[in-house]
């Protein structure tokens, strides 16, 4: 695995990176780097191929990212861009996407106190409110809280 040519290497940073547009935040994250580790070892290699030697510093460059580039070829890895390649799991909410809808709608509150112009300020609060209902949804659907308005009181 370790010894895949720079064209093997393209071809799955493209698969990661089309995976990474389906995952979560924390996933999209560590695929990003993954991607990047990728390219960068792909590119060293073809830098190799094209002077048909290795210099010290295109050796220097391959062992920098052996371990990375382990990690990215790595089993695990591959499960998550295969999940996520085929398709969105059964209820699609799961806690990291429930935090990213919370965290984009403190974003859009935040935003909208930086605008002076009313109806942009009540547009982005909409959004946010959306934002929250859509997580308070999907955290009823996973059964860690009550559906909003069925909350039991007393």
């Amino acid at each position: 695995m370790l010894s895949m040519l720079p064209k093997q290497l393209r071809d799955l940073s493209r698969l990661y990176r089309e995976a990474a547009r389906k995952a979560d935040a924390e996933t999209k994250q560590q695929l990003a780097a993954h991607v990047a580790t990728l390219a960068q070892v792909a590119e060293a290699r073809e830098r190799m191929i094209a002077a048909r030697q290795v210099d010290a510093s295109q050796r220097d460059a391959i062992e920098r990212h052996k371990t990375a580039l382990a990690l990215a070829l790595s089993d695990k890895v591959r499960q998550t861009v295969r999940t996520l390649l085929a398709g969105p799991p059964a209820h699609g909410h799961g806690p990291s996407q429930i935090r990213a809808w919370r965290l984009r709608a403190e974003e859009l509150r935040t935003t909208a106190d930086e605008f002076a112009v009313p109806t942009a300020q009540e547009a982005l609060r909409r959004a946010a409110a959306n934002y929250e209902q859509l997580a308070d949804n999907a955290e009823a659907l996973l059964g860690q809280r009550p559906a909003p308005g069925q909350e039991k009181t007393g």
